[in-house]
């Protein structure tokens, strides 16, 4: 894996611990200061804060996506099985970034972002979607359901519940909420939620 050049690396890891000390809020003389670079090297490397605010948001999604990948989750002769745990690792994700919550909870903080951050839930959908239509051919869903908007649902729903997961305090353990948003999933695509 490529390393990021010097000082990019070093901004980006900034930038997230004052987000989430900012509560959202981004101070770039803070980030600079926190890097050990000059604000010109911040200029040099993402163009503005938007283009900084920009690259966290997009790797945030990067793994996220990462998870919707088939690597590591159980075999596919029991679908139900394999997306309850892909279920568990997105809420896994999540709890332990404690970006998530400035990201769910919140409106983006710059009009760039708030621009990307739709085509980035819409690649989630997308590949929720495909998990979907894989489910169908597999004979394991019901082939009248719509891919394309079961997916879009499901993600948004995830989306919406994951952020009053976040906000719980004390906040739940990975497994209880996992097993609430499985019954979700499993209640759209007409699923058992006994597994």
């Amino acid at each position: 894996m490529a390393r990021a050049p010097l000082g990019r690396q070093q901004l980006l890891t900034a930038a997230r611990a004052e987000l989430v000390a900012g509560n959202g809020n981004l101070d770039l003389a803070s980030v600079t200061r926190r890097a050990g670079v000059t604000s010109g090297a911040l200029y040099h490397h993402f163009g503005s804060k938007a283009g900084l605010v920009t690259a966290i948001y997009t790797s945030f999604y990067d793994g996220l996506d990462s998870l919707l990948s088939d690597e590591g989750l159980p075999d596919e002769s029991d679908w139900s099985a394999r997306e309850r745990e892909r279920t568990r690792r997105i809420v896994e994700y999540h709890f332990a970034d404690p970006l998530a919550e400035i990201f769910l909870n919140r409106a983006a903080p710059d009009p760039q972002i708030a621009e990307l951050e739709p085509l980035l839930i819409q690649r989630v959908s997308d590949a929720t979607a495909r998990n979907i239509r894989r489910g169908q051919q597999l004979g394991q869903l019901d082939a009248d359901i719509d891919a394309d908007s079961a997916g879009a649902y499901i993600i948004g729903g995830l989306r919406h519940a994951l952020a009053q997961q976040l906000r719980t305090v004390p906040r739940v353990s990975t497994e209880t909420a996992t097993a609430l948003l499985w019954r979700y999933v499993a209640a759209t695509l007409a699923l058992p939620t006994t597994k």
